[in-house]
């Protein structure tokens, strides 16, 4: 196998995550072009990372183990969130976040040891899920409720511009060049973001930015009973931990399996990209409908989509036919992906955002560590096209779920 597990942190999903804008207005422009940034910059190193640290560790179980405690440490900064948001103020952590995301990129073109690898990586989780976090926070202050679903779709629609570009030049680049001409590329976009935020904020001062923070006496196993004892919060994080699974998945997987069929990085960028249409088009219509309709059938729905195109990919022996079903599982997503948060923001009091928020947070890490741990567990047993439909039973837990427990 030529490449294994991208990086925990895209989903900067990498991840396809946790923040919204309201581009429809003037003021919330920032917000969106913040973002279109930071997707855009990340999104470049999609289709190379895995193969860059397997350059590393050399091996394929290495590499698993790396990926499984990188999503441990993102775990324990999604919990210590919750202490930091309440002690330094947004705008802070915003700018501290770019600067040190665009270091870290940048000192890697001279990593070459694991332990290297490992004190860069994990700086770099644990700055980028503080970044999504404080732009999450930003719009949330910012925007409307009755509009909240609308918006969360806007919003991924300029992520998901940045994930569909960046993967496509990333992985032409990392063809035509290298591996440290990408990073170099990427650094100089975060760092290009943090001036434009810190323009704003600073020079502009932009009346979108509404700085909070609070300091709470408030622990930790107290903000995680206050969490789970609401039914529908608890609800949504288990449908976002096994969207996030799924999202772990394709970034994991997707690349493994193009790269055993022959193609190179530029193929990979090229599919991922192409996994990325859906999600532009559909997800503010999703939004608009949930504000309107409810979150049940687009999210029922939604799994039940990705589940039924794993199990035919399964079944196929068609490579071709299979990218196009695993570029179909993304139109499942975009069904769920809006309407996340915004059924969370429905049930989380403005005032209870920094205690809580970052509890919501930890779906994240225990998906990205559940993904390639049970992938490792399948490969270790069965044949790699028997996680498929392993995944794809999993997602149609999900679709079941959502359709039994949520509300119109």
């Amino acid at each position: 196998m030529e490449n294994i597990f991208a990086n925990v942190n895209i989903y900067a999903d990498m991840m396809l995550r946790k923040i919204r804008t309201c581009h429809q207005h003037k003021e919330g422009r920032i917000f969106s072009w913040t973002v279109l940034i930071m997707s855009f910059g990340i999104g470049l190193t999609l289709p190379i990372f895995p193969n860059f640290v397997k350059s590393i560790l050399k091996t394929d179980t290495a590499v698993s183990l790396f990926y499984s405690a990188m999503a441990l440490v993102m775990f324990l900064a999604a919990v210590l969130s919750t202490i930091v948001f309440k002690k330094v103020e947004r705008t802070t952590i915003t700018k501290i976040s770019l600067l040190t995301s665009g270091i870290v990129f940048l000192l890697l073109i001279f990593v070459s040891k694991i332990t290297e690898l490992a004190i860069l990586n994990t700086i770099k989780v644990w700055f980028n899920l503080f970044l999504l976090m404080a732009l999450s926070l930003f719009v949330r202050d910012f925007a409307k409720d009755k509009e909240l679903g609308e918006e969360e779709g806007i919003f991924y629609k300029f992520n998901n511009i940045g994930y569909f570009a960046g993967p496509l030049l990333g992985g032409f680049l990392a063809i035509y060049f290298n591996y440290e001409f990408v990073f170099i590329l990427t650094a100089t976009i975060l760092i290009g973001g943090l001036i434009y935020f810190y323009h704003k904020h600073i020079i502009q001062k932009h009346p979108a930015i509404i700085n909070r923070k609070k300091t709470s006496a408030s622990k930790t196993f107290h903000k995680l009973k206050e969490y789970f004892l609401n039914g529908e919060r608890t609800k949504i994080y288990i449908i976002s931990t096994l969207l996030m699974i799924w999202v772990g998945f394709r970034r994991l997987y997707i690349p493994l399996y193009v790269i055993t069929t022959g193609l190179n990085e530029s193929a990979t960028g090229i599919i991922l990209a192409l996994g990325i249409i859906p999600l532009i088009l559909l997800e503010v219509g999703v939004g608009k409908y949930a504000d309107k309709k409810g979150i049940k059938i687009p999210i029922s729905v939604g799994f039940l989509l990705i589940a039924l195109c794993l199990s035919a990919i399964f079944l196929s022996q068609n490579i071709w036919l299979n990218f196009v079903l695993l570029i179909i599982c993304s139109v499942g997503t975009a069904l769920i992906e809006p309407l996340q948060e915004y059924y969370l923001f429905k049930n989380l009091p403005k005032e209870k955002e920094e205690d809580l928020y970052g509890i919501y947070m930890t779906a994240d890490p225990i998906a990205y560590f559940l993904a390639p741990t049970l992938g490792a567990l399948i490969l270790l047993l069965l044949p790699f096209n028997y996680l498929f439909i392993i995944f794809g039973i999993l997602m149609l837990g999900g679709a079941v779920f959502s359709y039994t427990t949520l509300r119109h």
